[in-house]
């Protein structure tokens, strides 16, 4: 795939990764599509990336908690657009806490945002990409769901599905030149902790790693029409998730008070 002028639909986009990841494809001539429940912002962050960079962009609101709203809007999307080259499912959302005060709604929220309507985003834009026989899938996941921690057994869950659903897509695209890639990330400086760490506890005790956006987006797209299995970061995580699953037991005893900082 070459880098220029590829459609590349963006889920989340209006804050956080998604705005970062937005500017990167938008400076690497990309067309973007992009996707944010806040209508506002997205027109915002439009109309800048075609000040300063000449892009075309275009914008689509969608609660991606609502499935019959989201396959609606992706309906009408791929009418619009017609196809979609790079699809990079970065929305996302986490509640830090423990499983027995979990709430309902927020279990299904978790899951619903974090795994399924990536899933069915997946599934509208994956017969554009076995016609033209290219494309590339990105599903941001997290290193949570490679290492559980307590207070995030439903978000660890929801990453989990995610990764497990990328590991399967790739093989089943591969024959058709289609990348599949899972992007794994440690504490980012994103707003996602105003909902998932309100008292702001997670958030101070992992600042000295926490990763920039910008950082991350700058990896995410240039690593767009390579056949990457993964991008884990930071590094080092990348390599502890590594060992943890080799000897879960026996980390779990040794990085007791780590993991329980949410």
């Amino acid at each position: 795939m070459k880098l220029a002028k590829k459609n590349v639909l963006i889920t989340g986009a209006s804050s956080g990764l998604g705005r970062a990841l937005a500017m990167e494809a938008a400076a690497a001539g990309h067309k973007l599509v992009l996707v944010a429940r806040s209508l506002d912002k997205l027109q915002q962050l439009a109309a800048e990336l075609a000040e300063r960079f000449n892009t075309d962009v275009s914008v689509y609101r969608a609660d991606l908690n609502a499935s019959a709203e989201w396959r609606a809007v992706l309906e009408e999307m791929l009418q619009q657009e017609q196809r979609i080259d790079v699809l990079i499912n970065n929305a996302g959302v986490g509640y830090f806490r423990y499983f027995t005060e979990t709430e309902p709604g927020q279990l299904d929220t978790t899951m619903r945002v974090n795994a399924l309507a990536g899933m069915e985003a997946a599934a509208a834009v994956l017969p554009s990409m076995l016609k033209q026989q290219s494309g590339h899938i990105m599903m941001i996941g997290s290193m949570a769901g490679k290492v559980a921690t307590p207070k995030a057994a439903v978000y660890a869950a929801s990453k989990h599905a995610v990764i497990g659903f990328s590991n399967g897509l790739r093989q089943e695209l591969k024959p058709y030149g289609i990348c599949v890639t899972t992007v794994n990330l440690g504490p980012m400086d994103t707003n996602f902790f105003d909902t998932a760490d309100p008292s702001g506890r997670y958030r101070e005790a992992s600042s000295r790693y926490m990763l920039a956006p910008e950082q991350v987006a700058r990896k995410v797209v240039a690593s767009i029409g390579k056949p990457k299995r993964e991008i884990n970061l930071p590094a080092w995580m990348g390599s502890g998730s590594k060992l943890f699953q080799l000897l879960p037991g026996f980390m779990e005893k040794l990085l007791g008070s780590q993991l329980s900082k949410k």
